[in-house]
């Protein structure tokens, strides 16, 4: 909305300037459309931890249904919230890998690009082994989806969102260790901290990479290498039939 009112604006102010209205609309919806999927994403980090820590429950309930069509709906339920909402993370935290993204607006680095790589990593052990029937790699996906969710909500509110807390305060003071809101909007917005969003980029995209990677070859191996080829019939080789008796004599047809 508020790109869309901005634009108007300068559209009543600058009525014959088309190239830098357009110019601005097109950054202006960028813009918004980038922060939108910044805050979308803490909700599903949110959605995401709380199914995950919540699967007792869903397990508990479970045993109570006696049709099993609302069982099988149940469980369905679960795990297209818990599933879902991991792949989608990561699918628009990639977002968060685009290079010009750190300078249009507040990123919170390292904490919102290594939260992505968390919940990528969560999604390769999904992937390569069955976390609902093993209890050491559901925990271990657990922890994943934990430290992911704490990272991207800690950078969301303490960088992203911080700037609001700060409006009102001297440079001095919204900058100094007294006050963890402005540390922490100085220290670890990639707006103001170049070095950290490049190597942020460099080590997160590198996790990234590895997690693809891994999910690549576990596909070609488990769909395409080890493939079940059925055996065809040789034409030459030829069955061997049971030698046929010979007709009992009448003698022997009497007995």
């Amino acid at each position: 909305m508020f790109p869309i009112m901005g634009l108007i604006l300068q559209f009543i102010a600058q009525p014959y300037n088309s190239t830098q209205i357009v110019n601005t609309a097109v950054t202006s919806g960028a813009t918004f459309t980038e922060e939108t999927i910044t805050v979308l994403l803490t909700m599903l980090t949110l959605l995401a931890l709380s199914i995950q820590i919540a699967r007792s429950y869903f397990i508990r309930i479970l045993k109570k249904f006696t049709l099993r069509f609302a069982a099988d709906i149940w469980w369905l339920i679960f795990v297209i919230l818990r599933d879902a909402s991991i792949f989608l993370i990561v699918f628009m935290g990639f977002l968060l890998y685009w290079p010009g993204i750190y300078q249009d607006f507040p990123i919170a680095v390292p904490f919102q690009p290594l939260a992505v790589d968390f919940f990528a990593m969560a999604l390769v052990l999904m992937l390569v082994k069955d976390t609902d029937e093993m209890p050491l790699y559901n925990s271990l996906l657990t922890i994943f989806v934990a430290i992911g969710t704490m990272l991207y909500i800690f950078g969301t509110v303490f960088v992203t969102e911080s700037a609001m807390q700060l409006a009102n305060l001297p440079p001095t003071i919204s900058s100094s260790l007294s006050n963890p809101w402005g540390y922490a909007y100085a220290t670890f917005n990639s707006m103001t901290n170049a070095p950290l969003s490049i190597y942020t980029f460099y080590v997160g995209f590198s996790i990234l990479g590895i997690c693809g990677l891994i999910a690549i070859i576990y596909s070609f191996r488990g769909g395409i290498m080890n493939r079940v080829i059925e055996p065809k019939a040789n034409p030459a080789i030829k069955t061997t039939q049971p030698p046929q008796q010979a007709p009992a004599s009448p003698s022997e047809q009497k007995k």
